[in-house]
């Protein structure tokens, strides 16, 4: 097909032979995650990183690209799910910072969990690249500088994912903390000590 260049019919060829597999595979992806869009992000990906490894091999030839498809699709899961607990760590974290942990009633510590769950999700909903680059810098205090370098990307464009991100997290907290119950526990848990049963000053 391109004479002189074997390895481009032979990328072409496997290219051609996995794409066949797409929908197999947004099933597959469906089922582990629970979630069409992330699926469906996720096997964009998958492709993306088998067309470089193609690049990468010129023409060398995969004994079964399927296997090697799903096999990059799994490891992007094992990664998806690494960054929902980064991001579950991060929110609770972030929620401590604040003072939203001090030996709560139990509604409180319902609303608290509602919170960090809704930023989790929001930090998942956010495009891959966003949410990366916020989680290097949130969660493992990763310079502009740093993150501009892993990704290969601009400083001004991590900057603008920070600022961003941050934006839409905090938008959340906002909103979740004005619909928090009053906390009316004192915070180390113990009434004070001239209190009778039930909260009653016993004098």
């Amino acid at each position: 097909m391109f004479p002189g260049f074997p390895h481009v019919s032979s990328s072409i060829s496997t290219i051609a032979e996995v794409l066949t597999h797409y929908r197999e595979l947004q099933r597959f992806l469906s089922n582990k995650l629970g979630n069409r869009f992330d699926a469906e992000d996720i096997a964009q990906s998958s492709y993306e990183q088998l067309l470089s490894s193609l690049q990468g091999r010129r023409g060398a030839s995969i004994e079964s690209p399927r296997a090697l498809l799903f096999r990059i699709a799994r490891n992007l899961c094992v990664d998806h799910y690494r960054s929902q607990q980064t991001a579950r760590d991060w929110a609770a974290g972030h929620a401590a910072a604040q003072g939203l942990q001090a030996a709560p009633a139990s509604d409180y510590i319902a609303a608290q969990r509602q919170i960090i769950e809704r930023v989790v999700a929001q930090l998942m909903r956010l495009p891959r690249a966003r949410r990366e680059v916020f989680i290097l810098f949130r969660a493992y205090g990763m310079s502009r500088t740093e993150i501009a370098t892993r990704l290969g990307i601009q400083e001004s464009t991590v900057a603008k994912h920070v600022v961003r991100a941050t934006l839409d997290c905090a938008h959340i907290f906002a909103e979740l903390q004005a619909s928090l119950p009053e906390h009316v526990e004192p915070a180390n848990g113990y009434r004070d000590a001239d209190d009778g049963p039930g909260g009653q000053d016993s004098r």
